[in-house]
């Protein structure tokens, strides 16, 4: 069974069985969500087709590469139509290669090394580092961590990967066109005592039916994009024991990123 809430769309196994129980005729129902275990098979498919591909890929283009790196080196007074094909050969591929090492990236995340730091800090720190490299200055980014002195256990250096990429991604979608950009960062306690940081942008709502494919290795809508972003943050907060999830509000033109620590 599947259905949507405030937590995004939850997947729930449900199974029934009846007996006996002294001289009593019963029905068992077992309910047990298994989102993670969807996810975790669904992430495990797409790194063993990644891995395929890039290995294929790497093992035909690579000779070819070299092949026309060597011809060009060797003759030096060549037609000059050949040689500009074999340059073009040449860039094409390197051009392939550094396509694919960028999926590698996919399959190959160390494995975290998680230690405690307060998320106000964090949160600040990330700030001035999407500030310095994204100029946008009709966005205000804004924070907002109770209580200030909220901490998380989680890999620093691999949740900043992740939090980056995400107000990159809402920089992008407000434009510079927009006024009044906003950004917030919120970071709180849930009432399971998980910590949850969520990143929300004003900018344009992302499409239901692009919405439902956004965590998709290989899947983008920007130009020249590689689609690798969110699969990549998708695998780093699994192999962190958290998540992250996609929550719109259409009615307050609101996208939130919510990242789920345990």
């Amino acid at each position: 069974i599947s259905f949507i809430n405030e937590r995004g769309t939850v997947h729930l196994s449900v199974r029934v069985s009846e007996m006996t129980l002294q001289e009593k005729h019963v029905r068992i129902i077992a309910i047990n969500d298994i989102n993670s275990e969807l996810d975790d098979k669904e992430i495990e498919s797409w790194i063993r087709l990644t891995r395929v591909l890039t290995h294929e890929i790497m093992n035909s283009v690579t000779p070819i590469t070299s092949l026309s790196d060597t011809l060009l080196s060797l003759h030096q007074n060549v037609d000059e139509e050949i040689r500009g094909g074999l340059e073009v050969i040449s860039s094409t591929g390197k051009s392939l290669i550094a396509f694919v090492e960028s999926y590698r990236k996919f399959t190959h995340i160390p494995t975290p090394q998680p230690s405690l730091f307060y998320v106000n800090k964090f949160a600040e720190r990330l700030t001035r580092l999407a500030r310095h490299h994204n100029n946008y200055p009709n966005i205000t980014i804004r924070i907002d961590v109770e209580p200030e002195d909220l901490i998380v256990y989680a890999d620093e250096n691999l949740i900043t990967q992740v939090v980056l990429n995400l107000l990159k991604n809402a920089m992008q979608a407000i434009g510079h066109e927009q006024e009044n950009g906003l950004i917030l960062l919120k970071a709180y306690c849930d009432p399971n005592e998980a910590v949850i940081l969520e990143v929300t942008n004003n900018g344009p709502i992302i499409p239901p039916e692009e919405a439902e494919h956004i965590f998709v290795p290989f899947f983008t809508t920007k130009e020249g994009g590689s689609g690798i972003g969110l699969s990549i943050s998708r695998q780093i907060m699994r192999l962190s024991g958290g998540s992250i999830a996609l929550r719109s509000n259409p009615a307050q033109r609101q996208t939130t990123f919510v990242l789920t620590f345990p």
